[in-house]
């Protein structure tokens, strides 16, 4: 309930940027703590509602068409590598970039294994293609992280989430 009521009220108390990133961290919590869990009621779907409401609160809010990108995952995998591309290439204030930093192991890798998975499309990235656009994003913003600590923590939550997400 803690997490549902922060991620709906996300819109007022952070920057559009800010809260899109914050937004992807904590969805990666609520699969957690639902495979935690394990209730029926407290399933994909169940998260899916909230973090929808949450992007149309933020989209009000901002007067833009941020879209949930779990609700196509597929387009989502190819703007999201786009827009971690542009960071590099944009004025952003150095708390920001270092908040990106920080959260690239935690938000950015395992959403985009996500929406990896997900996506049904012939034409979408292979695991192995965005793995390489994140090592190369990885070093172009400095994030002081390894690809194996990377994997090494995305290994784990993909196997405490696959049942639960229903992916392997």
């Amino acid at each position: 309930m803690h997490l549902e009521e922060y991620v709906t009220k996300i819109h007022l108390k952070l920057p559009p940027e800010e809260a899109k990133v914050q937004l992807l961290r904590c969805r990666i919590v609520a699969y957690g703590l639902i495979a935690e869990i394990g209730e029926k009621a407290y399933n994909k779907a169940f998260v899916d509602q909230i973090f929808a409401q949450a992007y149309r609160n933020l989209s009000e809010s901002t007067g833009q068409d941020l879209r949930d990108p779990f609700s196509d995952p597929c387009a989502s995998q190819y703007q999201l590598l786009d827009e971690l591309r542009s960071y590099g290439r944009r004025d952003l204030s150095e708390p920001f970039l270092r908040f990106i930093r920080a959260e690239f192991k935690k938000a950015f890798v395992p959403t985009m294994r996500l929406l990896t998975d997900l996506c049904s499309s012939e034409n979408k990235y292979s695991w192995e293609e965005v793995k390489l656009q994140l090592v190369e994003i990885m070093d172009h913003l400095g994030v002081d992280v390894t690809w194996e600590e990377c994997e090494e923590k995305l290994e784990k939550y993909m196997k405490k989430i696959g049942g639960t997400i229903y992916i392997n």
